[in-house]
């Protein structure tokens, strides 16, 4: 079975169409999606939507840190980070954003659960936004961790695969029997000038991975949300940061 793994979309649907239209060239089967379809990009309610016309082929879907702002509440710091304090405007940028959202998207990122595991072609695959303690906290952020912090930090659940997003940095990092994949942010490219994604192939318990790189108009969306939310200039700078590869 070849299924897409897409994270991180972050309101850029221009992005996530990219990657569909790479996943429909590679005839991808099924799908995976690993939190954070909300945040930072202007069209929250589009991005929803698009995802959710791809329902009948996502195995599995869970939700982010970002959706967690839309249902709890907007955190003081970036990622519990002190010296990263979110900028009150950020915070009215995002409370904007969320009310661009339907009834119907808004029932359907309820339903996202924290974690998965799906079984499927002999392999057992754990999916979680990024790993949780047993306070249901996010772990530290770690950017790019190594082979041994990836095995520490998931070293409470038992799988074959482990997908995680969050960072937006690509990894795959393995050992004799388990993989450890972050397929890097769609929405928000890091080091690439492409939507980051990956396939994952499943064939009687033999598996492989292959990062996708999908092209699309980047300048276009920095451009488009600058001018439709010029009330929020801390926000079109955000967006600028984790929009371009500058």
């Amino acid at each position: 079975m070849r299924i897409g793994i897409i994270s991180d979309l972050h309101s850029n649907p221009d992005a996530l169409q990219a990657v569909f239209d790479e996943f429909d060239r590679q005839k991808v089967e099924k799908m995976i999606f690993i939190g954070d379809i909300l945040g930072i990009g202007h069209r929250s309610e589009e991005c929803v939507k698009l995802l959710m016309s791809r329902s009948k082929q996502l195995i599995g879907a869970v939700s982010g840190n970002h959706e967690g702002y839309f249902f709890v509440a907007m955190p003081k710091y970036f990622h519990g980070d002190p010296k990263r304090p979110i900028d009150p405007e950020i915070v009215r940028y995002f409370a904007w954003n969320h009310s661009q959202l339907s009834q119907d998207s808004i029932e359907f990122l309820r339903k996202l659960p924290k974690e998965q595991t799906i079984e499927t072609d002999g392999a057992k695959i754990f999916v979680t936004h990024y790993p949780t303690g047993k306070a249901g906290v996010y772990d530290p952020f770690i950017p790019k961790p190594t082979l041994a912090e990836c095995e520490e930090l998931f070293k409470d659940y038992n799988a074959d695969v482990y997908l995680f997003g969050h960072t937006h940095f690509l990894l795959e990092q393995r050992n004799d029997h388990q993989y450890f994949i972050n397929p890097g942010s769609v929405g928000c490219p890091i080091e690439t000038n492409s939507a980051s994604a990956g396939i994952l192939d499943i064939d009687n318990g033999k598996i492989t991975y292959q990062r996708i790189d999908a092209y699309y108009d980047i300048q276009k969306v920095i451009d488009e949300t600058k001018q439709l939310i010029p009330e929020y200039p801390a926000a079109a700078e955000m967006l600028h940061i984790f929009f371009s590869n500058d």
